[in-house]
């Protein structure tokens, strides 16, 4: 195998979690000044976090792009972490897809992803304050969000979205 193939940010998978990670990077040094609170919590968590969210956002988007090809991108992303943060990234993609599916995690099996195309055909606002919701519990430590911590859970699931159509982007300038 060329090395090149065994180097996953060259596959669609890979392009997804590097991005998401460079996107989440960004989102919390804009976020520092503004959202100080945020930065409370663990980075990695932080990163993880937000990096599952613009994840599943991206998977969600395709899915309404083009549901065939977009089964094959949930193994591309479980292959698509560097091995040492492949566990942290896909807990927190796992949680968070359980979490919006309503689902059991127990009924996966390793390093899966369950398929979202059942989110596809959720209204983007419906999504959006899930997302806001699951960030603040697991960013902010707050499953239930005061007026006061929602612009900071807001702004994370805007920037998760919206990397997700740049992402998205990516992926349609590759061809994938």
């Amino acid at each position: 195998m060329a090395e090149r193939d065994r180097n996953p940010r060259g596959t669609p998978g890979g392009i997804i979690a590097s991005a998401a990670f460079n996107y989440a990077l960004k989102f919390f040094e804009y976020a520092a000044a503004k959202y100080p609170e945020l930065g409370k919590c663990e980075i990695e968590i932080r990163h993880a976090s937000l990096q599952a969210a613009t994840v599943v956002s991206t998977l969600i988007q395709q899915e309404r792009r083009s549901p065939e090809d977009a089964k094959e991108l949930y193994a591309h992303v479980s292959r698509g972490f560097p091995p040492s943060a492949r566990h942290r990234c896909l807990a927190a993609i796992r949680n968070l897809s359980v979490y919006l599916l309503k689902a059991d995690r127990d009924a996966l099996g390793p390093d899966e992803i369950p398929s979202l195309a059942s989110l596809a055909g959720v209204d983007d606002k419906q999504l959006a304050n899930a997302l806001a919701v699951w960030l603040g519990g697991v960013i902010m430590d707050k499953w239930t969000l005061g007026e006061a911590d929602k612009p900071a859970a807001a702004a994370m699931a805007r920037s998760a979205w919206t990397s997700a159509i740049m992402i998205g982007r990516m992926l349609q300038a590759k061809g994938k």
